[in-house]
């Protein structure tokens, strides 16, 4: 596939925490390819769904069931701790 030349301006803490893991050979190129790819995905996704609501819409019952049910899932979503964490210190009594 054909490529092009563009410019990009990133974030220097974020070119850094890159630089920190992959090291100064990291592909940035690649990297911003595969991000615009996943980009391009993401709205091709969202683009299917609001065609797919056009066509068949779905009740005000539906989507309160549907915003509840996210709204559960969120909540309920906790990241887990690295064995690497710093603990966390007692509050003194």
């Amino acid at each position: 596939m054909p490529s092009m030349k563009i410019s990009v301006t990133v974030d220097a803490a974020t070119l850094n925490e890159l630089r920190a893991f992959a090291g100064n050979e990291a592909n940035i190129s690649a990297l911003v390819n595969a991000g615009l790819e996943r980009e391009l995905k993401r709205l091709q996704f969202l683009a299917l769904l609001d065609e797919m609501d056009e066509r068949d819409p779905i009740s005000e019952e539906e989507q309160k069931k549907g915003e509840e049910l996210w709204q559960r899932i969120e909540s309920s979503l906790m990241q887990a701790r690295s064995r690497r964490s710093p603990r966390k210190k007692k509050k003194p009594a």
